[in-house]
């Protein structure tokens, strides 16, 4: 049976033919009209050294910023992995238009990831991540082309843990985006997809054997988190899982996934008291619009904080515009992920054109 699984998964400048020589003055609009330009940064974290990337106006400024944060396994700061083809990263893309719209964006190869191999395992934890995303936010109050006031944070699938607990460090940001972000704990996640992976037709599984499959996963997980040694042959008997459980419970990085796997973002980020934006594609078959997204978006509310919701139909979970039925995609789950980073694949416009209004709404 095969079985994808799809969770833990030098300057230059772009100008639009457009775009007018920029003004003295700066402000986030809706209207992309800013030539860009980007460039290399080294952060210091911890004697450590973690590359980024600045693509930002071509302008004195001060821009509102926004700190982009990479989601899960070896995810790079243009969203770009070693575990899919291609390098038509989406950050990279959304840095682009976001800087064409007259801010300053920031993204950096997090721990494990692109150029930066991370803190020693026994120093690995889930602060690492926090203690980079400080650096950032330091690097950006620095620029004297940023405004301090309006620095905003914006957490992709995983990375939406890492910036709730980011900002729970730095409240002084402006606000956060979660995109496509995860919300329950990354536990139910996992569980929820490996159970619509084992439920679909093309695996050839029968009700008990799925209901076998889906016993053995939940007490390997209750084992984990009760910090137990897991063979991670008893979780399932089917090789893909079985891999995937290896990666989770090596000894290595096990406390480092245990409190990542456990945190509840539902639970967490209605703490922050900044503005929200919760955006996800209709068409994304890891993180659900329902289960997760709006989820957190009702915690939000019922903690009486300024959130809005979006549900954008035709847009994946790298906000890439997707044309086929979420039936299409739920059939073949290992194209839909080869396919995140294909060349010939766009940002969802209504996407960008949903964070460009929030920006401009909480920028001013």
């Amino acid at each position: 049976m095969r079985l994808a699984c799809v969770v833990a998964v030098a300057a230059c400048s772009s100008t639009p033919a457009h775009a007018p020589a920029p003004a003295r003055t700066s402000p986030l609009g809706a209207v992309a009209r800013w030539q860009i330009r980007s460039e290399e940064i080294v952060l210091t974290v911890g004697g450590r050294e973690v590359p980024g990337t600045i693509t930002a106006p071509l302008g004195e400024g001060p821009f509102p910023a926004v700190l982009v944060l990479a989601g899960s396994g070896p995810t790079d700061r243009d969203w770009n992995s070693p575990l899919l083809p291609t390098k038509n990263g989406s950050a990279r893309l959304l840095a682009d238009r976001l800087a064409h719209h007259g801010a300053v964006v920031l993204r950096f190869d997090k721990a494990g990831s692109g150029k930066n191999p991370g803190p020693p395992p026994a120093q690995w934890t889930l602060d690492s991540y926090r203690e980079e995303g400080l650096a950032a936010l330091a690097a950006l109050r620095a620029r004297k082309d940023v405004r301090r006031d309006r620095i905003f944070v914006a957490g992709h699938s995983e990375g939406g843990i890492h910036a709730t607990r980011l900002i729970a460090a730095a409240p002084d940001v402006a606000g956060v985006l979660y995109l496509a972000s995860a919300v329950r704990s990354m536990a139910d996640t996992l569980l929820n997809q490996l159970d619509q992976q084992l439920h679909n037709p093309l695996a050839g599984l029968a009700e008990d054997q799925i209901q076998r499959e889906l016993a053995s996963i939940r007490g390997a997980l209750a084992a984990f988190f009760a910090g137990k040694a897991v063979d991670p042959t008893t979780a399932s008997t089917i090789p893909a899982i079985q891999h995937l459980f290896a990666g989770l419970v090596a000894p290595a990085t096990a406390n480092l996934l245990r409190t990542l796997l456990a945190f509840d973002n539902s639970v967490e980020a209605p703490k922050l008291a900044v503005p929200s934006l919760v955006v996800n594609g209709g068409k994304d078959i890891q993180i659900d619009p329902a289960l997760d997204a709006a989820r957190l978006a009702q915690a939000l509310r019922s903690a009486n904080r300024d959130v809005t919701l979006v549900i954008v139909p035709d847009a994946d979970h790298v906000l890439k515009h997707e044309t086929r039925t979420v039936a299409e995609l739920r059939a073949d789950l290992g194209s839909v992920q080869q396919r995140y980073n294909a060349d010939d694949r766009t940002l969802d416009d209504a996407l960008v054109k949903a964070i460009v209004d929030w920006l401009v709404v909480h920028a001013r």
